[in-house]
Formats: C-alpha cells, structure tokens, sequence
C-alpha cells in the first residue's frame, strides 16, 4: 500500500511549487524591454502645456508644465507598445493581467494619471492618436510602489461624446494596446514647472489557462489515488470479515422472505441488520433483485 501513495505524494510535491510559480503572469514592463517613449502634451488638442523628456539610469521622466487652455490640460510621457526594440510589435494584450504596480516619483504633484490607449476596431484609426480608446485611472504618488487593478482604468466621458455616443458602450478592448502613457494629475498647478520620474512599471495577472489545467490534472490523481485505498481496503482482513457477514445476514434472510410474509425492516432485524436500507441494498449486490421481489419470483 505504501508504494501505491509514494507517487501520490510525488506528484503533489512537484504540484505545488509548478502552481505557485507558473500560476501567475508576471511581466517587468520598465526597465525591461524597450518600449520606444516620447514626450506628450496637449498640444494638438488646442492646448498650450509643455513637456522636456528626461532618461538617466534606470529612470525614466519628463519635466512639465501643465498650462490652461483646454478643458483638460495635460502633459507627460508615453510609451509606443507597437515598438519593441526599434521593431514593429502587435497590440499589447492587458488580458493578460489583473493589475499594474509602478514606482512614481514627483516633485510637487501628489497624484499622477495613468492612462492606456487601445485601437478600437470601429473607432480607431491607425496613427491617429485623437481616435484611440483611452482608459484612465488617478495615482496616488508614495515612497513605496503603487498596485492598481486594471478594473479601475475607465474610459473617460468626454470621449463618448467625441465619437458621438451619448453614454457608454461598456467596451475596453484591453488586448488591442497602442500606448501606455503617464500624464499629470488631478489638482496639479497649472503654470507651476512640476516633474515625473518613474524608476519601475510591472504587470501582474492569474495564468487561468494553466490553473484550470493544474486543478484538472489534480482532480483525476486525488480520484485515481481514493481509488486506489478503496481497492487496497476492500482486500483487508476487516473488510473481508465484513462481507462474509453480510452474507451470513442474507443467507439467513432468504428462508424467512420465502416462507413468511414479515416486513423487511422486520427481517433486517432479525438477522441482526438495524438498516433495512443497507439491507435491501446489500441484498441486490449479492442476489441482483430487492428483497420483495425476490420473494414474489420465489
């Protein structure tokens, strides 16, 4: 018996560090792969923000100053997701991922906005940034990283009534990512020179694909091992004492459904079975018939 659990006890030694090690999407968006990154402001929205790109080290940033001029003034950084390493890519797939942890730094800003442009196959046009789909999400600057869920990004409302929508349409088109940019937030001073700096952008999300996996196979081999001690118990002396008192019961039972018309809770008792439901299904494991109807055939 003991042989048949070591691979049972194997296989969940090799389980478990699999599940938690690939059961979660990781990805080190910055520094990691180059993304090519430019320098944003409102400009072509009829505003007057400026924005100086800065790269040192590890260090990403951009000195702004964002201006009035536009309803929503703004001014930052982006990332172009369909160039990597100076090389056409596809769309970034944000599926992939439940949230986004990036380590921020400002001079005077307490918040920040991240915001994700996807093409969206009905409105967008290629190149032209006014028509992708934007989700926005505010924030907060802090010494430490800050993990947001992808949940939060939500699409602006005065982009719907750019498109000429009246409300929303509830879509997002997370895995058709153009750019990922990082913009000024709420509350900043307009007119007041302010500063971003971001030293680290990660993804993370559940690998379901490969979990569901993991469980399925987890599944079959808790069944085939319960299997397997129910073979190894059944062939136990108990067990084997046990069946043969089952059919001494029974055995004793066929004379009394035969000659007599007692009830079958009645005979269960008689042949020292309290359960006539155990009883009756005992006896059509051994006889292939109820107990009532072996006693009309008879």
């Amino acid at each position: 018996m003991i042989k048949g659990i070591i691979p049972f006890v194997l296989f969940i030694a090799v389980w478990v560090p699999l599940f938690f090690h690939f059961g979660t999407n990781f990805f080190q968006f910055y520094p990691s792969k180059t993304f090519e990154v430019y320098s944003l402001n409102d400009n072509s929205f009829g505003g007057f923000s400026t924005s100086e790109f800065i790269e040192k080290d590890s260090i990403i940033g951009v000195k702004v100053n964002v201006r009035s001029g536009m309803a929503y003034p703004f001014a930052g950084f982006g990332f172009n997701l369909l160039s990597v390493n100076n090389r056409p890519s596809d769309f970034f797939d944000f599926t992939k991922f439940d949230s986004l942890e990036i380590k921020i730094e400002t001079k005077r800003m307490n918040k920040v906005s991240l915001r994700i442009l996807n093409n969206d196959p009905k409105y967008s046009i290629n190149n032209n940034y006014q028509s992708y789909r934007p989700l926005v999400a505010s924030i907060p600057v802090q010494k430490n990283s800050v993990k947001i869920p992808l949940s939060q990004f939500k699409v602006p409302e005065w982009w719907f009534s750019t498109i000429g929508l009246e409300e929303s349409d509830g879509l997002r088109y997370l895995n058709r990512g153009v750019l990922l940019e990082v913009i000024n937030g709420e509350s900043t001073l307009r007119g007041i020179p302010d500063e971003i700096y971001v030293s680290s952008i990660a993804f993370w999300g559940e690998n379901r694909n490969f979990k569901t996996i993991m469980f399925i196979a987890l599944g079959i081999s808790i069944t085939l091992f319960l299997a397997f001690i129910y073979l190894q118990f059944q062939k136990t002396p108990f067990a084997k004492n046990k069946e043969a008192l089952t059919k001494k019961r029974l055995e004793k039972a066929i004379p009394l459904l035969k000659n007599t018309d007692k009830s079958l809770a009645e005979i269960a008792l008689e042949v020292g079975e309290k359960n006539s439901h155990r009883f009756e299904k005992n006896f059509i494991k051994f006889y292939g018939k109820k107990p009532l109807d072996y006693r009309k055939y008879k």
